[in-house]
């Protein structure tokens, strides 16, 4: 249970509750206690008995000082008058009247002891003012030990002052107890239903979202992991694809070799170069088909190893173009090429770049009919350069979409061994992705281009 997301948050808000009550009973007790100590000191100054300051004042005017003063103050105390009346007489030990001067000396007191001691500057803000021809000549104050100051009435305010705020406290920490544990079961609802779609994610349920609700926070736990749900299952799907592809590709071939090898086995075909040419090209199909996949896969995880040289665009261009003349004349195809001027050397693996353009351009030569014509360009774009081959041959766009799907061919009737493998374009955008630049297709009513960025 201490491991819970609830219980720590009830712990906390628990916690907080805690401290926060304590600080403010802390401050209230503090502050009340002081307020009420000069609240008491203020009205032991209005209660002076106006008696015994005329009586003070009137022995200052005669004597010229206050030596013998504290006759005036026992007789006061004696007669039940002024403070001792107000204040319960002797029932608080220690507490008398004081006289002293302006510089908070005492002058004269019940108890002889206290003459030259001095009065603290809070204790002087509430005495009265002793004044002779209006001048003030001292300063009468009931001084009252610390421990002492209050009587029966105000210890008993304070006492029920703390009641109240210890009674706060208990109220405070009750709710806080369950409003922490509704709020820690609110925002953990989403958590715990976050970690069912993760225990059925762990079951193979890919195709199971979780809700996305709760917090901002937990809203995008749960979107994150929807995503990465989402683009597992569509990996899986795409592996699971691929396996039936692969499977279906090495189908033929395989097939057809077999059938060969058997027939020239069992004397129904003679083993003549003819028949076992037949089967050698099928294994020469296989092993391209074999070598497609490897070089589609580690281009696809960054492992295939590239060889950079410094190379201009026009050199590789020309010499694509000089591959494919022969190709083009046989088609009756009109071969061309655009090279921009002052093209920058590119430093690329110019093996792999020869491989995309050939590619492009072999595709370009099957689907161009006779008298078409094929335009292979390089130009300048930003800090890339862009090769594109262009040639007469519609493409419609929903084929558009699926040109770099692996296995992928716009005639599915078409035969494996007279169509390719089907990898060539998705291997070229692998390759072109390796260099940091990518590889598309744009149609229009007459025209197909393939175009690849190479950065500079």
């Amino acid at each position: 249970m201490w491991n819970k997301l609830w219980f720590r948050l009830s712990l906390a808000f628990l916690i907080v509750a805690w401290i926060s009550v304590a600080a403010v009973a802390m401050i209230v007790n503090q502050t009340t206690g002081v307020g009420f100590q000069q609240y008491v000191r203020q009205r032991d100054r209005i209660n002076a008995s106006a008696v015994q300051i005329t009586q003070l004042e009137a022995y200052y005017a005669e004597q010229g000082d206050w030596s013998g003063a504290e006759t005036i103050l026992v007789a006061d105390r004696g007669s039940g008058s002024g403070r001792g009346r107000g204040r319960g007489g002797d029932s608080q030990a220690g507490a008398q009247w004081v006289v002293f001067d302006n510089d908070g000396v005492i002058q004269a007191a019940e108890t002889p002891d206290l003459v030259g001691t001095t009065v603290d500057a809070e204790a002087r803000s509430a005495a009265a003012p002793l004044t002779v021809s209006g001048q003030a000549v001292g300063w009468l104050l009931w001084l009252t030990p610390s421990a002492q100051m209050f009587g029966d009435a105000e210890t008993a305010f304070l006492n029920e002052v703390n009641h109240w705020i210890w009674l706060a406290a208990l109220i405070a920490s009750a709710l806080a107890v369950v409003s922490g544990v509704g709020l820690a079961w609110l925002l953990a609802r989403p958590l715990r239903t976050v970690t069912t779609g993760v225990r059925q994610f762990s079951r193979g349920r890919l195709d199971s979202p979780v809700p996305v609700q709760g917090t901002v926070e937990v809203r995008e736990l749960a979107s994150a992991f929807n995503q990465m749900a989402s683009d597992l299952a569509a990996a899986d799907a795409q592996r699971q694809r691929m396996a039936a592809d692969v499977a279906h590709e090495l189908r033929t071939p395989v097939s057809v070799l077999r059938g060969h090898l058997e027939a020239m086995m069992d004397g129904v075909y003679p083993m003549d170069s003819a028949h076992v040419a037949v089967a050698y090209d099928q294994s020469l199909h296989l092993t391209r088909l074999v070598e497609d996949l490897r070089l589609l896969t580690m281009a696809e995880h960054g492992r295939l190893s590239l060889h950079r040289t410094a190379i201009a665009p026009g050199d590789l261009a020309e010499a694509a173009v000089a591959r494919f003349a022969l190709l083009a004349q046989d088609g009756a195809v009109d071969l061309r090429h655009e090279i921009a001027p002052d093209l920058p050397a590119l430093n690329v693996d110019s093996a792999r770049i020869q491989q995309v353009i050939d590619n492009l351009l072999s595709n370009a030569v099957r689907h161009t009919e006779a008298g078409g014509s094929m335009t292979l360009s390089a130009r300048r774009e930003g800090d890339s350069v862009v090769f594109s081959v262009r040639n007469t041959g519609v493409l419609p766009p929903d084929q558009a979409a699926h040109v770099f799907d692996r296995f992928w061919r716009a005639d599915s009737a078409r035969q494996a061994d007279s169509g390719g493998s089907g990898l060539g374009l998705a291997i070229a955008r692998q390759l072109v992705r390796l260099h940091g630049g990518d590889l598309w297709v744009e149609t229009t009513a007459s025209e197909t281009t393939f175009s690849f960025r190479v950065p500079v």
